[in-house]
């Protein structure tokens, strides 16, 4: 039986109204704002309609078994949705366009991109730390997503509400695992990447330079022989002072030494009162990390290292054999 225009708008509008009953276009799809699909996806049916909104472009993508996700402007009204490519990569397919919306498929117990599963995303300085809520094995905030968990905290962009970390269950049973990406986020882009081979790795072991495939700062990253050991649980002075996820030089002075990424997980760190021009960390966590291909410096004497930068968000991803 074909289904008019008519018809089509009637069948939109009902599963809209489903969707804003309760079951969300937020249950179905997390949003981000600020992303425009650009390739790797097979597009389905592009339109526009004058009253055109997110929640009818999601309801459109869910009456399309084949649709995964979407994209949605409110400047034009254009609404697009798309089956992705076996290739498809959310972290390289998608463009920053301030005017779009990407809605991005989700089931009852994950988040998706892509073949890439969220596992965990952390929110910087709102005073909970990350390594211990990695490893708190009582913390589950899917399977299925709790309903009062706030999907800012599920989001790559728009995300200033976000008040928590998230952490899957999948955490708690690391098995099949391929790949896992540890990606840093600012200002709604991702600025830094590291992707390891966790094939036959725990929860903890996957973070290791002996790893590592690719990152942001490759090659140099991958074959550095002058690093602190590169791991997940880092150091700790006094249960007061502690440094996570860990990826930095052997130094001897504060103010040069020099790293590719670790996070100030509790407030203070010891070089921070005089050795460092950042300073302020009164709040955690603090992800820290080179804007540049190579190693940087938040020191005073940094030399011709650049200036570190920090991230609004930390996130890791999982890939399945």
């Amino acid at each position: 039986m074909s289904v008019g225009r008519s018809g089509t708008c009637l069948l939109l509008v009902s599963v809209a109204l489903g969707l804003a009953s309760g079951v969300t276009d937020q249950a179905k799809f997390v949003k981000e704002p600020g992303q425009k699909i650009v390739s790797n996806a097979d597009q389905l049916v592009s339109f526009s309609k004058p009253a055109m909104s997110n929640i009818l472009c999601a309801a459109s993508c869910r009456i399309h078994s084949d649709c995964s996700l979407y994209h949605f402007s409110p400047v034009t009204n254009i609404c697009a949705t798309f089956k992705e490519r076996s290739s498809f990569d959310p972290f390289t397919d998608v463009v920053f366009d301030k005017d779009w919306t990407t809605g991005y498929l989700s089931n009852a117990s994950s988040v998706r991109r892509g073949s890439w599963v969220l596992v965990f995303r952390g929110q910087s300085r709102i005073g909970v730390p990350v390594y211990d809520t990695w490893v708190n094995t009582s913390k589950h905030d899917d399977g299925p997503l709790l309903g009062d968990f706030p999907y800012a905290c599920l989001r790559l962009t728009d995300y200033k509400q976000c008040n928590r970390h998230f952490r899957s269950h999948i955490v708690d049973k690391w098995v099949n695992i391929q790949e896992a990406r540890f990606s840093l986020v600012k200002a709604d882009t991702e600025v830094a990447y590291i992707v390891f081979d966790a094939t036959g790795s725990d929860k903890i072991s996957w973070f290791s330079q002996n790893r590592i495939l690719h990152s942001t700062w490759s090659p140099a990253l991958d074959t550095a022989n002058d690093l602190q050991p590169v791991n997940m649980k880092g150091n700790c002075y006094k249960n007061s002072i502690c440094r996570r996820f860990q990826i930095y030089q052997k130094y001897k002075y504060c103010k040069s030494e020099a790293f590719y990424t670790f996070t100030v997980d509790m407030a203070g760190d010891s070089c921070s009162e005089s050795s460092w021009v950042l300073r302020d960390f009164s709040t955690f966590p603090v992800f820290l990390y080179s804007p540049g291909t190579g190693r940087c410096s938040i020191g005073t004497d940094r030399g011709s290292y650049i200036l570190g930068d920090e991230a609004d968000v930390m996130s890791v991803w999982v890939k399945f054999v």
